[in-house]
């Protein structure tokens, strides 16, 4: 899966961001002609996934996916969102207008609770926001995707999370839980954020039950098969990041599991180190 920044400025400033949100304001914003040239060579022709920043606050966004759509009439378009922008009618019908078949947005989501979430982006009234984002895109028949980024704040009630997703945004097309990648503000916040795969999966898996049992499609981005017990295996997904920002160790040569893993965060093992891994057996 292959993701470009069509923007750099946020209205969010989350903690567990990937970037250092403290530089943007000393770095330029993309012209429309330069994004325009990006998507001409964009290296997959199977997925093109928009990110920023926050694209909704592109001026030219719509403009941006109909070039790509156009350009490429089969290949999938991702806008990975915070979602607070399509709390606006006007702007979530608008999109609506393109009709793009191939289409979905992914919204991260931290918590059921909005003073859990607002604490992760730091701005009071997102989660709001966010919800009613969500739910404006599900009624016009927009495929959403939930992210949950699993950190300290939030993981002891992903059941809660799962149960509220179930209840109040079902139509979801799937829901997926990230371990965080330790760069960026997640790194500089590694004392707010930080928590070992041994002490957040059992949470991380009753919620997976939970969205199960409510028919909801979920998967797992950045956990290991052997972090995980096996029921939960169906729901690992392989590599979906640069392999460079990734790597396995010398005992994982001797893993079953060692050609689908997913495998580690580099950025994990230099808090966590390699006690908690250990190869597959046949």
């Amino acid at each position: 899966m292959v993701e470009r920044p069509i923007n750099l400025k946020c209205n969010n400033d989350c903690i567990s961001c990937i970037f250092d949100t403290r530089q943007v304001k000393y770095l330029n914003e993309p012209s429309t002609e330069k994004v325009k040239e990006l998507i001409k060579n964009w290296p997959s022709k199977d997925h093109i996934g928009f990110t920023g920043g926050e694209p909704t606050l592109q001026k030219d966004l719509f403009e941006l996916i109909e070039f790509a759509h156009k350009l490429y009439p089969k290949t999938e378009i991702s806008l990975f969102s915070n979602g607070r922008k399509f709390s606006e009618k006007e702007f979530t019908e608008k999109l609506s207008k393109l009709d793009l078949k191939k289409f979905k947005v992914c919204i991260p989501i931290y918590s059921h609770r909005a003073e859990v979430h607002d604490y992760i982006t730091r701005v009071e009234g997102s989660w709001k926001e966010t919800v009613k984002g969500i739910k404006e895109l599900l009624k016009r028949g927009i495929a959403v995707e939930l992210r949950v980024i699993v950190q300290k704040a939030n993981y002891t009630r992903l059941e809660k999370t799962a149960e509220f997703i179930a209840r109040e945004l079902s139509g979801v097309f799937r829901v997926i839980f990230i371990n965080v990648k330790y760069s960026g503000n997640a790194f500089i916040n590694r004392d707010k954020i930080f928590v070992r795969y041994k002490e957040l999966v059992p949470f991380v898996q009753k919620a997976v039950d939970a969205l199960e049992e409510a028919g909801i499609y979920v998967k797992l981005f950045h956990f290991p098969f052997c972090t995980v017990g096996k029921k939960y295996w169906k729901n690992v997904a392989g590599i979906t990041k640069d392999p460079r920002e990734l790597t396995l160790l010398e005992k994982c040569l001797d893993c079953a599991m060692r050609k689908n893993c997913p495998r580690i965060w580099k950025t994990y093992l230099v808090l966590a180190g390699e006690e908690e891994f250990r190869p597959v057996k046949k």
